[in-house]
């Protein structure tokens, strides 16, 4: 809050400035360049995130209209995804891309991000989707938080990995596997009859090396840049949900910045959400290639599994969200669903 007091108390000064001298607003401009910007995430160099993020930082340090100095820390240079998520509400940092999971914890309503057999398989549906008003009230249930979600990044639809397929419920049943923060999840896995264990991201190879933890769920590009499938024989392609990260930043900053400034961030961010999409398409397809070719078996699972595992998971997950998020969840979780049916 103290940055955002600064922010706007330089431009007012620059503002009293240019009514004295008669010019244009070319102060303001100035002091805009001296905003910095820090982008964090915890995804490794060259994912598709961190092309997109780049993408941002890229389009602010070479913009005319607002020139904030913008630099990207990648693969948890800045702390793991909590620590990204507290010092964005504290104001050491600016902007953050995370899991949708990982916001549960101060808006439950996000939990609606986690839901599986929920969210379309068309990617083209599912892009529409993420510009509709629906899905817009639940991005602005962070506002209170401090938090302004600009908007939501496609990073893949999730996938099993684990030494043998998951195909039915019974497949589950009894082994551990990772989860985030988010009680959705737990509640997905316990209905499968899967032990959940809390596990931080960096963590994960090891933990499935050593048999800590026996499945993990992500989507194929993540796996692959993360190496997961040189420790687990079989990738069960189930589509069951989406792990989309949000794009947020900090909202006193962001009502501290211009509105030139303003502006332009919103564009940037909507080119990082294209950029993120094609880069997780074309590293699906090279790391779905470099699995077959380690020896990974690859499952796809059948309509008639798709429906059991639908119907073991998503009651359960929908009461669960209800009883944590009450009337205004639910009003927004019909809203989402009822977009969902328009585009068929």
């Amino acid at each position: 809050m103290k940055t955002s007091h600064r922010i706007k108390q330089t431009l007012y000064i620059a503002g009293l400035t240019v009514a004295a001298l008669g010019m244009a607003a070319g102060p303001l401009i100035t002091q805009a360049r001296s905003l910095t910007m820090k982008i964090a995430h915890v995804a490794p160099q060259g994912d598709p995130r961190d092309t997109a993020a780049r993408h941002v930082a890229d389009t602010m340090n070479n913009s005319a209209t607002c020139k904030v100095e913008a630099k990207v820390y990648p693969a948890g240079q800045l702390g793991s995804t909590t620590d990204l998520v507290e010092g964005m509400q504290l104001g050491s940092l600016e902007a953050v891309i995370i899991p949708g999971s990982y916001l549960v914890g101060f808006e439950p309503i996000m939990g609606l991000m986690d839901f599986p057999y929920f969210w379309p398989n068309d990617l083209n549906k599912m892009l529409s989707l993420h510009q509709s008003d629906a899905v817009r009230k639940m991005l602005d249930t962070t506002d209170s938080q401090g938090v302004y979600s600009m908007a939501i990044w496609h990073t893949g639809y999730k996938q099993w990995t684990a030494n043998g397929p998951l195909v039915q419920p019974s497949d589950y049943k009894g082994k551990k596997a990772r989860v985030m923060p988010s009680p959705i999840l737990v509640e997905q896995q316990k209905a499968l009859g899967l032990t959940p264990v809390f596990t931080p991201f960096g963590e994960t190879y090891n933990a499935l090396q050593s048999g800590a933890i026996g499945a993990q769920e992500n989507p194929i590009s993540t796996s692959y840049v993360m190496h997961f499938y040189e420790v687990q024989n079989h990738l069960t392609l189930t589509s069951h949900g989406t792990l989309d990260q949000v794009f947020m930043v900090s909202k006193a900053w962001f009502d501290g910045l211009p509105e030139a400034c303003q502006a332009e961030l919103e564009a940037a961010v909507e080119g990082g959400r294209k950029v993120v999409v094609d880069e997780t398409l074309k590293l699906d397809e090279k790391g779905l290639e470099a699995m077959k070719k380690a020896g990974v078996t690859v499952v796809e699972i059948t309509d008639e599994q798709r429906s059991a595992l639908r119907e073991a998971t998503l009651p359960v997950v929908r009461e669960h969200f209800k009883a944590l998020t009450g009337a205004k969840g639910d009003e927004i979780m019909k809203a989402i669903e009822a977009e969902i049916d328009k585009l068929g």
